[in-house]
């Protein structure tokens, strides 16, 4: 894991005009709120049945987006704003409990991979997009999440 370090007195990186980027503080808020949301899932995963799954998260702050009784799948977004990540968990098999969160947005392209069994979460960015249609900030948000504990550059596939 490589450290992070926050240097006071950010400025905003440069902008093209209609193209304002975020303070580094600004990601960095947004990284340390989806590494709260991934640890709440992951702590879902373990801990609850399927059928907890959707109040648990409603009385989380999460909106329901669409659920599938019969696979054991469910979607959510978080209610407040333009989500950053939809979270994906699936009960399909409940001794591997999966979430994934796909960005959305000035991210879109990341991925967040974690199992009920392990504690790494794979941030990943979706191999099918080139690097011309990632979101202008889902290398820099990646880059600070590798920087938290657990969150690993290893693909899920391999650690799964």
């Amino acid at each position: 894991m490589r450290p992070f370090v926050v240097l006071s007195g950010d400025a905003p990186l440069p902008a093209g005009p209609g193209d304002p980027k975020p303070l580094h503080s600004d990601l960095l808020e947004r990284a340390t709120i989806v590494t709260q949301q991934m640890r709440y899932f992951g702590l879902v995963a373990r801990k609850c049945s399927f059928a907890e799954l959707s109040p648990s998260a409603t009385r989380a702050g999460f909106v329901l987006l669409s659920e599938d009784p019969q696979e054991k799948e469910a979607r959510f977004r978080w209610k407040v704003g333009e989500p950053d990540f939809i979270f994906a968990v699936s009960f399909k098999d409940p001794e591997k409990v999966s979430i994934v969160a796909e960005a959305c947005g000035d991210i879109l392209g990341l991925v967040l991979v974690s199992h009920s069994h392990v504690v790494e979460i794979s941030v990943e960015i979706k191999p099918w997009l080139g690097r011309d249609q990632l979101g202008p900030n889902a290398i820099r948000l990646r880059e600070i999440l590798l920087g938290f504990p657990a969150f690993v550059t290893t693909p899920a596939w391999a650690i799964y």
